[in-house]
């Protein structure tokens, strides 16, 4: 017998699967970590509708969803829970990259002329910002969320966000502007 929680992350997976690992591409840069933080939001949100049963009752469990919740909420919580990890996960590993030894390598990505190098030049970038300045970069041009709405979503004051997208945006400038072009 199917739950309708179950029908919920069946159907969210199902027609919008791609836009998570999208969004968490976007986050990560890394189709394998994208996919990762989607199961693992996924499991996170999904594992919160499971309920006990009522006393007396064990080995038994009931499913609930909140019966208010609409697709795109539910798609809401699920990015949020995917950029929660992902702050969580690059929080916790900080430590371990800066002691990581260093290899020089190229700023830029050498690739074949293609619309595959505009979007490794971005990647590229994105990698280059701090974890803060790349969720406040891809909440305010990838979700399209104004200053006030991702400091209300990262819970941080509205000028630390304008500073971290001004120091984003101007990192991004410095590596995706064409020699002699204009951004």
């Amino acid at each position: 017998m199917s739950t309708r929680w179950d029908d919920e992350l069946t159907e969210l997976v199902t027609v919008r699967g791609r836009a998570l690992v999208g969004y968490g591409y976007a986050l990560t840069g890394d189709v394998r970590r994208a996919e990762d933080l989607v199961q693992d939001a996924l499991v996170r949100v999904f594992r919160r509708f499971r309920r006990p049963e009522a006393a007396g009752t064990e080995g038994h469990t009931e499913f609930a969803l909140n019966e208010g919740a609409s697709h795109a909420g539910i798609e809401a919580y699920v990015r949020r829970t995917m950029l929660n990890l992902y702050l969580d996960e690059t929080r916790r590993f900080a430590l371990w990259r800066k002691a990581e030894p260093k290899i020089a390598v190229d700023d830029r990505v050498k690739a074949p002329a293609s619309d595959i190098t505009a979007r490794a030049d971005v990647t590229v970038a994105l990698r280059g910002l701090s974890p803060r300045q790349r969720a406040c970069v891809v909440l305010r041009f990838y979700d399209d969320l104004t200053v006030p709405q991702i400091a209300e979503t990262l819970g941080i004051s509205q000028g630390t966000i304008k500073r971290h997208l001004a120091d984003g945006v101007r990192a991004l400038r410095g590596v995706l502007v064409p020699e002699g072009g204009l951004l």
